[in-house]
C-alpha cells in the first residue's frame, strides 16, 4: 500500500511539473504572437488553454492585455476583476484594470482600482505612476508631481515615474528637476524613450545656459517658484545648482557639446566644494565616472540625440574611449535603492 501511495505521489508530481511546463510554453508562445501583432491567434491560444484548466495569473493577465490593446475594455475588466481576489495577484493587475476603466472614461473606477492596488502593494511605482497620470489628465499638476515623486521615493528602480516627472518639470519654471529626473531615467531605462529624453536634456541645458557678451547667464530655476518652495518647506537645491553651474561656466564664451561636457565636469567640483551637505546619488555617480575616466564619453552618450552629428564625430575620433565606456557602464550602472534615492525632498 505504501509503495502504491509513493507511486501515485510521484505520478502526481510529474503531472504537475508537466502542467507547469505546458503553462510556461503556452505563455511564451502567446507573448510571441502578441509581439508579432497576431492578437486573434494569441487570444485563441490562451482561451483554449484556460478552458483546459491552465490557471496561471500570467496567462490571464496576458489575455486581458490582448483584450485591452484590441480596445475591448469590458472583456479585459471581466478577466482582471477576479484576479484581484487571488493570493498571487501582482500590482500590474490593478494597473491594467485601472487603465481599462480609464479608457472607458470611468475615472472614479480607475482611481479605485489603483487605490485598492496601493493598499495591497503600498510601494508600487507603477500604481503611483497611474495615479499621477490620472491627475495630469485632469490638469491637477501638483497632484501629478506628488504621485510621480512618491513613486520615485518608494520604488526608485521603477523608471517611468522619473520619465513622467521630468517631462512635466520641463514644462514648468523649474527645469532643474527635469534635468535631474531625466538623467536618472536615462541611467535606469534602455528603450526608445531614451532618444526623446536625450534630446529633451540637450534642449534643456542649451536653453538654460546662455552666453551674452562673453558672460554666462544660467537659469534652470525661475525666480517665481511654482512647485518646490513654500514658507513651510523651502528647497535650497535649485539655487545651489544654478550658482555652481554659473561658476562652472566662467571663462567659456559659447556653448557646444564639447564645452558643455567641460562645464558639467567643472560643475561637480564647484558643487561639492560649496555645498557638501547635499547627498546627491547622481552627482556621486558623476564623480565615479570622472575617476574612471569615462565622464566625457558618458556625456556624449547622454546628450547624443540632441547633437547626433557632434556625437558621431566624437565617437569616430574616440572609438576606443567609447567602447571602454560602454563596457564600464554595463558593469557599473548607477545604483539606486530606497536607501540611496534622489528626489526633491531628499535635496531640501
Amino acid at each position: 500500500m505504501k509503495r502504491i501511495l509513493i507511486t501515485l505521489l510521484v505520478l502526481f508530481l510529474n503531472i504537475n511539473l508537466s502542467f507547469a511546463q505546458d503553462a510556461d510554453s503556452i505563455l511564451t508562445k502567446a507573448i510571441s504572437l502578441i509581439d508579432k501583432g497576431e492578437l486573434v491567434e494569441a487570444e485563441n491560444l490562451m482561451t483554449k488553454a484556460i478552458g483546459e484548466g491552465v490557471n496561471t495569473l500570467a496567462l490571464h493577465h496576458e489575455l486581458a492585455w490582448v483584450y485591452y490593446i484590441q480596445t475591448d475594455y469590458d472583456k479585459a475588466i471581466k478577466v482582471l476583476e477576479p484576479l484581484c481576489e487571488r493570493a498571487d495577484v501582482t500590482p500590474d493587475v490593478y494597473q491594467l484594470l485601472g487603465n481599462a476603466y480609464d479608457e472607458k472614461g470611468q475615472f472614479n473606477a480607475a482611481v479605485s482600482a489603483y487605490d485598492k492596488g496601493l493598499k495591497k502593494f503600498p510601494n508600487s511605482g507603477c500604481l503611483y505612476l497611474e495615479k499621477g497620470n490620472i491627475s495630469y489628465k485632469a490638469n491637477r499638476f501638483e497632484d501629478a508631481f506628488f504621485y510621480y515623486e512618491k513613486g520615485i521615493e518608494l520604488d526608485p528602480e521603477f523608471s517611468s515615474n522619473y520619465y513622467r516627472a521630468s517631462l512635466l518639470f520641463f514644462a514648468s519654471t523649474e527645469m532643474v528637476w527635469g534635468a535631474m529626473y531625466g538623467e536618472l531615467f536615462m541611467n535606469l531605462e534602455k528603450s526608445e524613450r531614451c532618444k526623446e529624453m536625450s534630446k529633451a536634456l540637450f534642449d534643456c541645458y542649451f536653453d538654460q545656459i546662455k552666453f551674452n557678451a562673453g558672460k554666462a547667464e544660467v537659469d534652470f530655476d525661475n525666480t517665481i517658484i511654482v512647485y518646490s518652495n513654500s514658507p513651510e518647506r523651502p528647497n535650497l537645491f535649485p539655487e545651489s545648482f544654478r550658482s555652481a553651474m554659473t561658476k562652472a561656466c566662467r571663462g567659456k564664451r559659447y556653448l557646444d557639446l564639447r564645452t558643455l561636457v567641460e562645464i558639467r565636469k567643472r560643475f561637480i567640483t564647484e558643487f561639492y566644494a560649496t555645498y557638501p551637505d547635499f547627498d546627491n546619488v547622481l552627482f556621486d555617480y558623476h564623480k565615479q565616472l570622472i575617476q574612471a575616466g569615462h565622464f566625457e564619453a558618458y556625456n556624449y552618450w547622454l546628450f547624443a540625440y540632441g547633437a547626433l552629428d557632434q556625437t558621431n564625430q566624437w565617437v569616430k575620433q574616440n572609438q576606443s574611449k567609447w567602447d571602454s565606456f560602454l563596457k564600464w557602464i554595463e558593469e557599473n550602472p548607477l545604483q539606486i535603492s530606497q536607501e540611496k534615492v534622489f528626489s526633491r525632498y531628499t535635496m531640501e
